[in-house]
């Protein structure tokens, strides 16, 4: 009998499907690798890209900090998310035009 460094892989195959369904390996590597995908984009529109990525970012979070304001208001008093609109709309704004 073989010791376990003699090994290199050990695959159970499974077959509940008509296909086969995916082999299980237990030791070893599946000796598959995933090449790692290219970026396919113009170096032009590097700078842009990055640009529009920020401000989605920014409004993300601007968002973000309203609804939680937003709700909160709500939770504490009735009615409380018309009462507090202008403040929770102004420190939502703030987020958004930090740098």
């Amino acid at each position: 009998m073989a010791s376990k460094e003699d090994v290199q892989s050990a695959t159970v195959l499974r077959s509940e499907e008509s296909f086969g369904g995916t082999p299980d390996v237990l030791v070893g590597s599946s000796g598959r690798r995933k090449k790692k995908k290219r970026k396919k984009q113009a170096a032009a529109l590097k700078p842009f890209e990055k640009a529009v990525f920020k401000a989605a970012e920014k409004y993300d979070k601007a968002t973000k900090e309203y609804r939680d304001r937003h709700s909160r208001s709500n939770k504490k008093k009735k009615n409380g998310w018309i009462k507090d609109l202008p403040k929770n709309y102004g420190k939502a704004m703030s987020k958004l035009m930090k740098f």
